[in-house]
């Protein structure tokens, strides 16, 4: 009887293990340990950007309304909450927002989202102006770092000296100058491997990237490669649907499509107003 109930012993405990190591509470802290100290790590990186509070009657002349839950935000909080659930849904960190020609309201519409992320404080995002030619997302938010975001790029200055942290969770890199060769910079390697560094370091939850219409210039295209998936903003009464279908059409060559919103649109109910 002693030997039988010795063999069901052997056998379950070989059951349970199923020929794998068993892991002890040491193992387990041990790797908890890790993961505390990597964001811990990750959390000084962040607290280390200078940090940034918008002039409010700037950002309100801007139109950038979702720094506050207010009614003129509701319609970017519901465009940034479902961009968030596109994103977990398919394991997407990197969104390009772009336009079919300029003038769509991408930049501001991009610059909302942004300021919505700050009420999300789980939610750690970036905003890149990749819009050399003619950036402006520094101009909305009235903002001036140390250094251009391509000083950085061209590796002529860190990522810490021109980041500004608008919240605890998200940042700005800004572009204060035009570039008259935006292409050369956006689609070299170095580019590409400051993204992948710049990911690494900070680990954003979402990287948003301002970049140029795609009817207009070539850069976008050049480098959609680099992001998960794009969001398209068609003006009301400007894009038509044969300049959005053009544009669609491009970036899935290349990508992923988050979406197409269609902004500058007029609302006549009580309390709300023209959005761009």
């Amino acid at each position: 009887m002693e030997k039988l109930q010795a063999a069901l012993a052997r056998a379950r405990e070989k059951r349970d293990n199923d020929g794998r190591p068993v892991r002890t509470p040491g193992n387990v802290s041990r790797g908890g340990a890790r993961k505390v100290a990597r964001e811990e790590k990750v959390s000084e990186r962040w607290a280390a950007l200078e940090p940034f509070t918008p002039v409010p009657a700037i950002i309100q002349k801007s139109r950038i309304y979702a720094s506050e839950a207010t009614v003129e935000a509701q319609h970017f909080d519901i465009l940034r909450t479902k961009l968030l659930l596109e994103m977990r849904r398919n394991n997407w960190t990197r969104i390009a927002v772009t336009s079919a020609t300029a003038g769509c309201g991408k930049t501001t519409t991009v610059c909302n989202v942004i300021a919505g992320l700050g009420r999300q404080p789980e939610i750690r995002g970036m905003l890149f102006d990749l819009d050399l030619r003619r950036p402006s997302v520094a101009s909305l938010f009235g903002a001036t770092p140390k250094k251009s975001l391509d000083a950085v790029l061209l590796g002529e200055a860190e990522f810490s000296e021109n980041a500004l942290r608008l919240h605890e969770n998200t940042c700005i890199a800004l572009t204060t100058r035009a570039i008259a060769d935006p292409a050369k910079l956006i689609l070299s390697n170095q580019t590409s491997e400051f993204f992948d560094q710049v990911q690494a370091d900070y680990e954003p939850n979402l990287m948003l990237f301002d970049t140029p219409p795609v009817l207009v210039s070539d850069e976008t295209r050049g480098f959609l490669k680099h992001v998960d998936a794009v969001l398209i903003v068609a003006g009301a009464g400007m894009s038509t649907v044969a300049q959005i279908d053009e544009v669609e059409r491009e970036v899935a060559q290349y990508t992923n499509v988050a979406g197409i919103v269609l902004n500058k649109c007029r609302y006549l109910e009580r309390g709300y107003g023209d959005y761009y």
